[in-house]
């Protein structure tokens, strides 16, 4: 929140997915979450996010392949509230602390006409309500294997470790 011209201030929403929202008013103070990325990632670190995301990458698991990078995309906008452009997406990846090289890895090229398709822009929360295309249901079966990976082990990541 930041001081506007007007005398108000500004409040910064971070939110999966679109939100339209006009002339809101607070009658009382209002405390809405912090400017940091816990806030921003639904509680999820940096760090936990990498080691979930470790977890599952590699020969003979879920993220096997280039393009499965875009169901980790899918994944992450929704649960951790990444950036829609999956140019920013790779971005963001890129900055992460991964205690090891990814194989695969995040390459835009591999993913930029993936992160269009129609069922990308449903929220993956709520898989069973989601309907790919007849053309789309291969990939989306494909997705939906790394989504509930990669959720299964950011769950792992807020548990104490015994």
């Amino acid at each position: 929140m930041e001081k506007n011209e007007n005398g108000g201030f500004n409040v910064h929403v971070y939110s999966p997915g679109n939100m339209f929202a006009n002339n809101i008013t607070f009658e009382a103070p209002v405390y809405i979450g912090g400017g940091n990325n816990l806030s921003q990632q639904h509680g999820f670190t940096d760090e936990q996010i990498a080691r979930a995301i470790e977890a599952i990458c590699g020969e003979d698991k879920p993220l096997c392949e280039k393009r499965l990078w875009a169901a980790v995309y899918w994944c992450l906008r929704w649960y951790c509230n990444f950036p829609v452009k999956g140019s920013e997406f790779c971005d963001r990846i890129e900055k992460l602390p991964f205690s090891k090289k990814l194989d695969p890895g995040c390459c835009y090229e591999n993913i930029r006409k993936l992160v269009t398709l129609s069922f990308m822009s449903l929220d993956c929360r709520n898989m069973e309500t989601v309907k790919p295309s007849r053309v789309d249901e291969d990939f989306f079966a494909q997705c939906r294997v790394v989504v509930l990976a990669l959720t299964q082990e950011l769950g792992k990541t807020t548990f104490p470790k015994p």
